[in-house]
Parts: C-alpha cells; sequence; structure tokens
C-alpha cells in the first residue's frame, strides 16, 4: 500500500419515468452536432425500456441520436445507480428495463453472476481500455469517470495531495463523500481500496478520516452542491467530469487526483436476458460503440471508452490518471459484502 499505513430527450420518448440522475451537470453543456454514420440492421421495430443512472443530459442525447437513425423509440428511467439495482431487485423475474446503464461496475458484476445479461459484443469493442470488458462480454464500460478530490478553492485551507491529507486537523469536518448506498462510483472507490490496500489499511485510512468528521451525503449530485455553495470543502471520490463542468462555468473548484492512485470507474452497459426485444437492444449496444457516440460522452467530459476517441480539452486522459493497483476482476461481485462493512462501521 503506497498510503501510510497510520493515516491512510431530445429523443422520442413514452412517459419519462424520473428526470433526474447520477452525478447531474451544473447546466446543459452545449454539446456539438454529430452527423450520424451509423447504419443501424435491417428490420428493427418495436420499442425498448433503457435504465441509466449517467447524466439525464448525457443519456438523452445518445436515446436521441439511436431513435432518430433506427426508428426504435426508447423510454428512459433515470436514477441513482443504487435506486435502478433496486428497482430491478424488485421486479424480480420480469424487469421492464431491457438495456441498463450504470454508473458502477460492481452491480453489473452481480447482475452478471447471477446470470440476468444478454452476453454480446459490440462493434469497436476491439478498442475498448483493457479491463473494460467482462470476460463473456455480459456487459462492458462505455465511458467513465475517475474519482477525486473535488475542492473548493475558496473555502479549502489548502489543497490536498492525497486522500490522507483529508484526515489533517484543518480538514476536520470539511471532508464530504457520496454515500456508496446510493452511488456506485462511491461503493467501486470502497471496493478498490479494499482490493489495493487490504481491509485492514483501508479500513484504517477511513476511521481517521471519519474521525476526522467527515461526513456523507447522498449521490454525487449533493455532494457537488454542496461542495460547489461552500458548505463543505472536499469531496472525497467526487466524479472528475461534473467538477470540470461546473469549473468551466465559474465556480472555483479544482479536480486532484490522489498521489497514492484513485479509479477510473467504468460505466457499464449490458442487455436484460429477458428483453422481448433482443435485436433492438444488441443495435442501442452498438450505437453506443459508435465513434460518434462515444464523442458525446467526450464532450459532457466523460473518459471514452475507445482509446481512438480523444477526451474534451481541459480534462485528463485516461493514462494520465494515477490508478490503484487493482482489477475489475478482482472486486467482482464483492462490492455488496464490503458495502455491507463499511455501513456498520459508518453509518450506523
Amino acid at each position: 500500500m503506497s498510503l501510510p499505513r497510520r493515516v491512510f430527450i431530445a429523443a422520442v420518448v413514452s412517459a419519462p419515468l424520473a428526470a433526474t440522475a447520477c452525478g447531474r451537470h451544473a447546466t446543459p453543456n452545449t454539446v456539438p452536432a454529430v452527423t450520424s454514420s451509423w447504419t443501424p440492421p435491417p428490420g428493427l421495430h418495436g420499442e425498448l425500456t433503457l435504465y441509466s443512472a449517467n447524466p439525464a443530459d448525457l443519456t438523452d442525447e445518445l436515446v436521441a441520436a439511436f431513435t432518430k437513425a433506427s426508428g426504435v423509440k426508447v423510454t428512459v428511467f433515470s436514477a441513482e445507480t443504487g435506486k435502478i439495482t433496486a428497482k430491478l431487485d424488485k421486479e424480480g423475474p420480469h424487469p421492464v428495463a431491457d438495456v441498463v446503464y450504470l454508473a458502477s461496475w460492481t452491480p453489473a458484476a452481480q447482475f452478471d453472476l447471477d446470470g440476468r445479461t444478454l452476453p454480446y459484443s459490440p462493434r469497436g469493442i476491439d478498442r475498448v481500455h483493457a479491463g473494460w470488458i467482462a470476460k463473456n462480454h455480459g456487459f462492458l464500460g462505455r465511458d467513465g469517470s475517475a474519482l477525486t478530490m473535488v475542492v473548493n478553492t475558496k473555502v479549502a485551507p489548502r489543497l490536498p495531495n492525497d486522500w490522507a491529507d483529508l484526515a489533517a486537523p484543518e480538514f476536520r469536518g470539511k471532508v464530504i463523500m457520496p454515500d456508496p448506498r446510493e452511488s456506485g462510483t462511491a461503493r467501486d472507490l470502497l471496493a478498490a481500496m479494499v482490493s489495493a490496500w487490504g481491509k485492514d489499511d483501508a479500513w484504517a485510512v477511513f476511521d481517521s478520516l471519519f474521525a476526522n468528521s467527515m461526513a456523507v451525503r447522498g449521490g454525487n449530485g449533493p455532494a457537488l452542491d454542496e461542495v460547489t455553495a461552500g458548505t463543505s470543502a472536499v469531496i472525497l471520490g467526487g466524479v472528475d467530469y461534473a467538477a470540470y463542468d461546473a469549473a468551466a462555468k465559474g465556480v472555483p473548484l479544482r479536480v486532484v487526483s490522489p498521489a497514492s492512485g484513485t479509479i477510473i470507474t467504468p460505466r457499464p452497459v449490458f442487455i436484460l436476458n429477458t428483453t422481448k426485444n433482443p435485436a433492438a437492444a444488441k443495435a442501442l449496444v452498438d450505437y453506443m460503440f459508435t465513434p460518434e457516440a462515444q464523442q458525446i460522452s467526450a464532450a459532457h467530459k466523460m473518459i471514452p471508452a475507445r482509446t481512438d476517441i480523444a477526451v474534451a480539452p481541459g480534462t485528463r486522459t485516461y493514462d494520465e490518471v494515477k490508478q490503484l493497483p487493482f482489477s475489475w476482476d478482482q472486486i467482482k461481485g464483492n462490492g455488496a459484502a464490503i458495502l455491507t462493512e463499511f455501513t456498520q462501521r459508518y453509518l450506523h
């Protein structure tokens, strides 16, 4: 462990079911118009339902372009990852969704382990970052975000350099983190820290942070709102794209990548094997990995899955983010147990 042991839609949408999503943007982005070069397979028909835990404006643009090209109508349910997985669990063997686009790797891995996904290899998969493809292709990361320390420079006592700095006395009561029970990205970060550092050292870091009065605040959106307002100074594990977006609009935020490493959490997409329209579902996933769809993610300051698509100006590339030494296969399926232990230790 490198951390000290002692401290560490313009689319056609029928009756949208929700209007918010994890890590929404401060204001809508201006995204360059994309001319579609994608040709859908012949014979597509009917409708799809997409559950998305990603920014509503990004999801809407993807769905709008797909619907325009294919003629397939898509109903979108937008919510945080935790609410989507709870909804799917409640729906049981008869889910409404055909395609699911989460903000967290670990719940997708669990759905795959439970045999609920339909393995599929979209066009362009050969250009996807290593490690962003499940072994059986039951789910794939289609874009991602780095989890960072998001700092309000007007209220923070100084810029932190690493996670352990947030346990220093001058940061007492000034640090918040998204609630991993709601935020899939926060859940992924926990699982990665435990995998990279070992459970004892990971919990020692969080012991010191909570002893320093770190607070937990809902999803990424509420956490960013609080730091933007200056009520708190730093988000531990804040998604970088939302902070870049707010900073570009004049909010005094800095995105700090921890010196000891963090994660770029792939935002996975998968088809449920209960879909009644598998041809259209596969076509939607195909579209999501086209260069134009990947460029939509890049315009929203996400890190594209495809290595041949550039990030937005002013944002860090995949290779510029120092990542913790772990693999997604190592934490596959153990996110729920880690979340349970974290909740029992700190959120009871």
